[in-house]
């Protein structure tokens, strides 16, 4: 035999299940403070170990970067670039660092153009005089 629900009187509005629980508040100054240190922590390391990082591990290195992308925005970047393999990431690479080593003297995006002219140049079909 059932026996009757009393489940909305169980307890009062404002009447706590548990009152020897956790007290109001309390998770959220956890993160608060967990947040405050790793922010402190970046801002005096996180440079250095993401450049170290990458250089060591660049599998880690993407991996960590994607991970705190915007879903929304890893999303857009996915629809635009496609997948790439691991022979194509490490063209990437060194195209991107090739532009980057010359940084100090000419402007990336020059750099960028130049490439694209030259493999322009260089692919383009010959007309017939």
């Amino acid at each position: 035999m059932k026996q009757p629900s009393n489940r909305n009187h169980l307890f009062k509005p404002g009447q706590s299940g548990n009152p020897l629980g956790r007290p109001q508040g309390a998770r959220s100054k956890f993160s608060e403070a967990a947040c405050a240190d790793a922010l402190a922590d970046w801002t005096t390391n996180g440079r250095a170990t993401l450049e170290r990082v990458r250089a060591t591990d660049p599998s880690t290195y993407l991996r960590v970067l994607f991970s705190i992308i915007p879903k929304d925005i890893a999303v857009s970047i996915e629809n635009r670039t496609g997948p790439m393999d691991g022979v194509e990431m490490q063209m990437m690479r060194r195209l991107v660092a090739m532009i980057q080593a010359t940084a100090d003297a000419v402007d990336p995006e020059t750099v960028f153009g130049w490439i694209e002219e030259d493999l322009r140049a260089r692919v383009a079909k010959q007309i017939a005089t």
